[in-house]
């Protein structure tokens, strides 16, 4: 079956379940996921199939659907992996971020499979704070408020927050241990020296000093008696090791003046993530961590450290790498805090940003973020996915929930002339639902005209329909337009457009757009609480800001 023709099957099968118009958001992802075809070539046929299928009586929908077939059955394999787990044994994971920020789609997968095996083992979470890298990644003050905040949102509550920083005496006890049992050295090779001689296998000229000479040596990297830059203390490991990465690694480094934001400048000396992430899944009784391939290596030093310790390392399952297209911002912390900064940005929760505030904002929901990562599984294979498959998870769970109103961008007047005295609106909040209500929008006339607004891309010559209130024949040159007698089905026998419409008097509107644009035009007079998502009709999903100021924020089509 071809890009066109899956297009088509699924397009009918949406049409049919939500009234007889096809929404293409829902049909992008289910395209992407069966056919992996490029999101762009995918969103265009999307767009063509859902037009012509709109353009369909409800009978013909049925009808044309009845020729497809669909497997109904639900997966049948677990995508949360299943552990190695002894009898009686507490699963413990942690989900272990730099808080230069708060969470962006790249953390959402590791937040995600970490809570749902938690939450499978009825385990134990720990959302930890690597937070000793003040240099390069230097910690964000706020963020450490931002991610458990994001992290409830998301579903999963952790169970333990700890901050890496806070435990700088324990690192510093084991790494004299380290020193004194001569498994660790001071090192006062250039950085350039030291990769010269791991990637030619030979010991650097420290490697063997005395274990009171190092301890004396690593006393005075405390104290301030060796500057920045002159000394590491390193870990031995086998210098003979075939993956140079692996040869003697640098466990911890002198940093002055950190100024960071929990510890201050009481410590010179600074872990690296390595040694501070083995002490850590230690002390905290990690049984099993899920992390990316590329850290296999990491995996292999800190192993080093378990063992020199006698300790049991944890279980380990590795993924791939997740490229996920269609933001209008870097997914990296750093880089987006360099862009609010320049103010490229608006904040954290900008709609260009792939922060999970910024989906919230938009109006995506945490249940749609965490289908996405579920479906995606744990694989070694890379991953390369779309916003637009996110979009279909999201479209799949406010669809019932949105109530429609009419948005209309770039108002034109239109006169409409020869109306009955009695017309009415016939709009429903949600075509599905009809309990729950119907919209008024005023239609009062005055000898039998009325001006109306609608979008100036609909203007035009003929037959069309006024959603939920009448037919009309327009005359695009003097914006006006005349009452036809007829209901919406023969609109849709004569292949007339569909299109929505509002009173003159209706408020203003602003949409603000996933690329950082503004769309103005006029909303429907009604009461919005703030922060609900509905749908605009002919435009998309969008999410209310406060409820008061006519502001809105795009979710998807």
């Amino acid at each position: 079956m071809d890009l066109e023709e899956t297009a088509r099957k699924y397009a009918l099968k949406n049409a049919v379940e939500y009234g007889g118009e096809c929404n293409p958001g829902a049909v992008i992802g289910k395209l992407i996921n069966e056919t992996g075809e490029e999101p762009e070539k995918v969103q265009q046929t999307a767009g063509k199939i859902c037009g012509e299928v709109n353009q369909m009586s409800p009978e013909d929908q049925k009808e044309a659907l009845e020729k497809y077939e669909f497997d109904e059955k639900k997966q049948e394999h677990d995508p949360i992996p299943d552990l190695d787990v002894e009898e009686d044994e507490e699963v413990v994971v942690r989900f272990a971020p730099n808080p230069n920020g708060p969470s962006h789609i790249g953390h959402a997968r590791g937040m995600v499979i970490n809570g749902e095996l938690r939450d499978k083992y009825d385990g134990k979470l720990i959302l930890r704070f690597d937070d000793t890298d003040p240099v390069t990644k230097r910690p964000l003050e706020e963020a450490y408020e931002m991610l458990p905040e994001d992290y409830e949102w998301l579903g999963y509550k952790p169970d333990e927050i700890r901050y890496s920083s806070k435990n700088f005496d324990t690192y510093i006890e084991y790494a004299e241990k380290l020193i004194e049992e001569h498994k660790a050295y001071v090192c006062f090779c250039s950085q350039e020296e030291g990769s010269s001689y791991r990637s030619e296998g030979e010991p650097c000229p420290h490697r063997d000093t005395s274990t009171e000479e190092n301890m004396d040596d690593w006393k005075k990297m405390k104290k301030g008696e060796i500057s920045e830059g002159e000394a590491t203390l390193k870990i031995k490991t086998d210098i003979d090791h075939k993956n140079p990465a692996i040869r003697d690694f640098v466990g911890f480094r002198i940093i002055e003046n950190p100024d960071h934001p929990v510890t201050g400048n009481n410590y010179r000396v600074w872990p690296m993530l390595d040694f501070q992430g083995a002490i850590e899944d230690h002390e905290m009784g990690t049984t099993h961590i899920v992390r990316g391939k590329e850290l296999r290596a990491s995996t292999k030093r800190q192993k080093y450290i378990y063992d020199y310790f006698d300790w049991e390392y944890p279980d380990v399952r590795y993924w791939g790498d997740v490229q996920i297209s269609g933001f209008n911002a870097p997914v990296s912390g750093s880089s987006l805090k360099e862009m609010i900064e320049e103010g490229e940005l608006d904040g954290w929760d900008d709609p260009r940003a792939p922060t999970l505030r910024a989906l919230k904002k938009r109006g995506f929901q945490p249940e749609a973020i965490q289908s996405f990562f579920i479906d995606m599984g744990v694989s070694e294979s890379n991953v390369e996915a779309s916003i637009k498959t996110l979009e279909s998870e999201n479209t799949d769970i406010i669809d019932e929930k949105a109530d429609r109103y009419f948005f209309v961008k770039n108002p034109v007047r239109v006169k409409i002339r020869e109306l009955p005295d009695n017309i009415e609106t016939d709009l429903l909040l949600h075509p599905d639902y009809p309990d729950r209500g119907t919209r008024d929008i005023d239609v009062e006339t005055e000898n039998g005209e009325i001006e109306l607004l609608i979008e100036k891309d609909d203007l035009q010559d003929g037959l069309v329909r006024l959603k939920g209130l009448c037919n009309i024949s327009m005359d695009e040159d003097d914006r006006s337009a005349e009452f036809i007698e007829g209901d919406h089905k023969k609109a849709m026998e004569e292949d007339a457009d569909i299109i929505h419409w509002l009173s003159q008097d209706s408020p203003e509107g602003t949409v603000c757009m996933p690329d950082g644009s503004e769309i103005k035009g006029r909303v429907e007079n009604t009461v919005v609480d703030p922060g609900e998502v509905i749908q605009f009709e002919r435009f998309g999903f969008v999410r209310s800001d406060n409820g008061e100021n006519g502001k809105f924020y795009f979710a998807h089509n």
